[in-house]
């Protein structure tokens, strides 16, 4: 993102540019392309003003607040872009999605219950042959809070867990 800030009544500070640069970089998670943002810092009698104006894709965001601290100034108008942005970002996906139940057809039963639940990661694992002692040892030595493994002896499933009390659990599920 590219920024320019200019100082009107108050003198140039490196630091109060830093602090502008580094609180506005927050926001190219929201915006998409090139963006710019003009600040323009100034001192009216005893209030700061912080007024800023974003630009992303022809779309302009502004936001101005005055406060007796510079700082809390920037911060304010900071905290009223992202609500903006937030805004409009919830804006654009309600279009998104609108759009996208017009062009789907209808959804058959099991699509309706499966868009019920809330989003699961999927993540697939290798299941390793493995003595109980084994795994409580690799459980405590590498960090890790859950380990599953098959009994060596059994060749049943088990799975290996740590509390938040520090206690451990082991689960062997039945399959029926």
């Amino acid at each position: 993102m590219q920024v320019s800030v200019t100082f009107r009544q108050i003198e140039p500070s490196e630091a109060l540019k830093n602090y502008v640069t580094e609180r506005l970089n927050k926001f190219r998670r929201y915006l998409e392309g090139p963006a710019e943002a003009h600040v323009v810092l100034g001192l009216e009698k005893f209030r700061h003003l912080a007024d800023v104006t974003l630009n992303s894709n022809g779309r302009i965001i502004k936001g101005r607040e005055e406060n007796a601290d510079m700082y809390a100034a920037i911060d304010l108008v900071v905290d009223k872009l992202d609500m903006q942005l937030k805004k409009l970002r919830e804006k654009l996906r309600d279009v998104k999605s609108e759009r996208g139940r017009a062009a789907a057809a209808p959804a058959t039963e099991v699509e309706e219950e499966a868009s019920a639940l809330p989003a699961i990661r999927r993540q697939s694992l290798e299941v390793s042959p493995m003595l109980l002692a084994d795994a409580v040892e690799l459980l405590q030595t590498k960090g890790k809070t859950l380990v599953v493994f098959t009994e060596v002896t059994s060749g049943a499933l088990s799975i290996l867990y740590r509390r938040q009390d520090g206690s451990l659990v082991l689960v062997e599920p039945e399959i029926s």
